[in-house]
C-alpha cells in the first residue's frame, strides 16, 4: 500500500507541505513493515531451530542397524 502511495506521489506530485508529508508518511511505512518481516523472518527461524533441537533429542538408534525411531 505504501508503495503504491510512493508510485502516486511520482506521478502525481503534491504541491508544498502536503507533498512531504505524504512522501514521509509512505516512506514510514515501508521502512516499518520492512523491519516488522525481518522480525517475523527471526522469530520463526527461532522457533524452527527449537523444534529441530527438540526433535534432536527424541529420537533412538538401534544398534548395528542405523535405523531411527521415534521414542
Amino acid at each position: 500500500m505504501a508503495s503504491f502511495g510512493l508510485l502516486c506521489l511520482m506521478i502525481i506530485p503534491a504541491p508544498g507541505i502536503w507533498g512531504v508529508l505524504i512522501g514521509c508518511t509512505c516512506a514510514l511505512a515501508i521502512v516499518i513493515s520492512a523491519a516488522l518481516w525481518l522480525l517475523d523472518r527471526m522469530a520463526s527461524g527461532l522457533l524452527n531451530w527449537r523444534e529441530r533441537l527438540r526433535a534432536k533429542g527424541r529420537r533412538a538408534v538401534h544398534a548395528g542397524s542405523g535405523i531411527a525411531r521415534k521414542v
